[in-house]
This record gives C-alpha cells, structure tokens and sequence, in this order.
C-alpha cells in the first residue's frame, strides 16, 4: 500500500483505519433503552472488555449519539465479565512512519475522544463498576459523572510499571481527585479499593455484590426520571463554574436558575 499521504495515496486517517483498524472501525457497542436510561456495554467480556483505539473512536461517538436523543436522561456505561475494563487493547499498534502530530492526532486522540465525549454529554453519564477497572478502564470509570462500583472491586492505574506516563488518564480524573491522591495513585500504580476511592474522588458509591444490581438500578431509575432540562443544567453549572471565582459561580448560578424558572 506504500506510505500515506504520498503520490495521491491514501490520507494518514485512512490509512490508519485500513492498516490498522479495519476489522474494529465500526464496532457496535450493545445500546439498550428503557425509561430514559441509556445503557451502553462495553461489549467484549472474553477480552476483559478492553478496546483498540478503534473502538475507542466509535464509544465516543455511541456516546455523542446516545446523549443527542430527546427521551435519553442518562447514559450508563457497563461491562459484563471478570473486568469491567481492563484498559487499552494495543495489540498490533505501531508508531512506525508516525510523526509526533499524527501520534498524538491519531492515536492519543482516540483516547482523549471518549473522554471529551463524557464531558460534552449534556445528560449525566454513569459508570457502573462491577469489577476491576485498570488503565483506560479506571479512567474511564473514573472520568464519568458518577461512578458506582462494587465495593470490594479495585481501580488502577498501573501504566507507570509499563513504563508509560499515564497522562491521558491523568486528564479523565483530575478535576475529580485531590493533587497529593492522584500522585499517589499514579506513582504508585498500586490498586485501590472502591470503597476507598470515595474518599479521593474517584467513586461516588459503593454497594455489596449482592446487592448492586438492584441499587443501581433503582439509582438510575430514580435519576431518568427527572426532567432533561434540570438534568442538563445542574451538568453544566457543575463542569462550568469549577473554573470560576466565588462571585462568578454565584451570578452564574443565579442566572442559570432565573432561565429555568422563567
């Protein structure tokens, strides 16, 4: 095929999915709906539900979809199996030919998509953590609105034993988790236990095995069936005025609330 974007040839995106992402480039994540809930599956429990960049670039764009739909209230992201998701599926990946723009262009950008996809969703987005969550897979969790796990299961972030600085997870969970605990947890790359996040940050609930399913369940029934528009504008104030002083969160907050009410 000979290298991209040379003599007319293919493009470095269509290269990249043809050389390497041709058989995930359209991977289509069970999307399930009831009541406002949206659920998407992670939907490779024999693979520990680990996604190719590939597959990253299509939950992004499960997610941007599943939160433009009027009756969605909230969108719930899960796996089935021995992981909730037990990171980056990077077999097969090379940097090879690869300019540092087009690395980060191509391949980190995969990453950075899902989680801008959270962020930009105007409805609440959940993460549901029924069982251990490494790498991608704990910032992933970590990075939703909510995150409700299983209170014994364990989130890591272990890149650094790979001799991987773990920047872009780093940016999933930062403005969730407390400077002096992401260090530790990052540096560390040692696992911590969910009911153990919610002191830092990174879970916002724990439920016994026995009864998640149910919990969550009823959690998530109760939240859809809440009006979008409140829904809408408690996520915005909450990932807007973060950045903003005390004045500026005040009158923020005043105006967004006179806009509902009128």
């Amino acid at each position: 095929m000979g290298r991209p974007g040379v003599g007319g040839r293919l493009s470095w995106n269509e290269w990249l999915w043809s050389e390497k992402g041709s058989s995930v480039a359209n991977f289509d994540f069970p999307v399930s709906r009831k009541d406002g809930v949206v659920r998407i599956d992670l939907g490779r429990p024999d693979e520990g539900n680990s996604l190719t960049r590939g597959m990253m670039r299509d939950l992004a764009e499960t997610i941007r979809k599943c939160a433009s739909e009027p009756d969605a209230r909230v969108i719930v992201i899960e796996g089935r199996g021995a992981h909730f998701c037990k990171g980056r599926d990077g077999r097969g990946e090379t940097t090879a030919g690869l300019a540092p723009h087009e690395v980060r262009e191509q391949m980190m950008g995969a990453v950075l998509g899902v989680y801008a996809a959270i962020s930009a969703s105007p409805i609440p987005v959940v993460s549901l953590v029924h069982a251990p969550a490494i790498g991608f897979g704990a910032a992933l969790a970590g990075g939703c609105d909510i995150t409700l796990a299983v209170e014994h299961t364990t989130l890591a972030f272990g890149e650094i034993k790979h001799g991987i600085p773990p920047t872009l997870a780093m940016a999933a969970v930062m403005k969730k988790v407390p400077q002096k605990a992401l260090a530790w947890l990052i540096f560390s790359g040692s696992d911590v236990v969910a009911k153990d996040g919610i002191a830092i940050g990174l879970v916002s609930k724990t439920f016994a095995q026995s009864a998640f399913a149910g919990e969550t369940e009823k959690f998530l029934d109760e939240l859809a069936s809440r009006p979008r528009l409140i829904l809408e504008t408690i996520k915005k104030f909450m990932l807007t005025a973060q950045d903003m002083s005390a004045a500026q969160q005040s009158e923020y907050a005043g105006t967004l609330l006179a806009l509902v009410r009128s």
